[in-house]
């Protein structure tokens, strides 16, 4: 069943979202430790994030406030979690832009890309999370417009739509300044993952479904 939260709008234009993510994400803080080079770093971010959320859109669905965009949130279903190649190639990750950022790096930084995300991914496999939940994997301001709660009036939305379709959210933050603003919300840290060779620290948060009583 394919998510669809009332309260916000569907943004489908995939450069639409590219460009709020690459401002939001401008200091990504785990690509920022590997690649201390601004255009260094602002290759493998662009490439990074073109790969996972167009992965997001063709599988789960992309919101934000309104037409304007000046946020988004991407989510996935967790049954949809699991990549494969085929997945992959149906979703455009490898396309013709992603391609063009990969083919700029050296081997060297291609081959420091792979095992930063690949370390990533085997950390967090002994980590516990529900069964089946809704997983938040970007959620980004506009610059010009952060700190005016935008991101919260999206995260509320999505709450709302967890609770009403009674599965649990996800989300992990390597911001760690950020993790008492989800806990504020009612999410729960699960699991804590810290990389000794890239330096920087993942923070895995949970916000489980609550009942009418309490």
């Amino acid at each position: 069943m394919p998510i669809k939260v009332e309260g916000l709008t569907r943004i489908k234009e995939k450069e639409k979202i590219f460009s709020v993510l690459l401002e939001a994400f401008e200091r990504y803080p785990r690509v920022s430790g590997v690649f201390p080079d601004k255009d260094r770093r602002q290759l493998v971010t662009e490439a990074s994030l073109r790969y996972h959320a167009s992965y997001d859109m063709r599988y789960g669905r992309a919101y934000s406030l309104d037409s304007s965009c000046k946020e988004v949130v991407l989510l996935l279903d967790s049954k949809k979690l699991q990549h494969s190649k085929l997945r992959e190639l149906l979703a455009g990750c490898n396309s013709s832009r992603y391609r063009s950022l990969i083919h700029q790096l050296t081997e060297e930084e291609k081959a420091c890309r792979t095992e930063l995300f690949r370390e990533m991914e085997e950390m967090q496999r002994d980590l516990s999370f529900p069964d089946h939940f809704i997983y938040i994997d970007f959620l980004a301001v506009r610059t010009p417009y952060q700190r005016q709660g935008r991101g919260k009036m999206l995260l509320e939305e999505i709450i709302s739509y967890s609770e009403k379709v009674h599965l649990p959210l996800m989300l992990f933050t390597d911001a760690t300044e950020q993790v008492h603003y989800y806990q504020n919300l009612g999410f729960r840290a699960v699991g804590i993952t810290s990389s000794k060779k890239f330096k920087y620290i993942n923070t895995y948060l949970v916000r489980e479904v609550h009942s009418g009583n309490d």
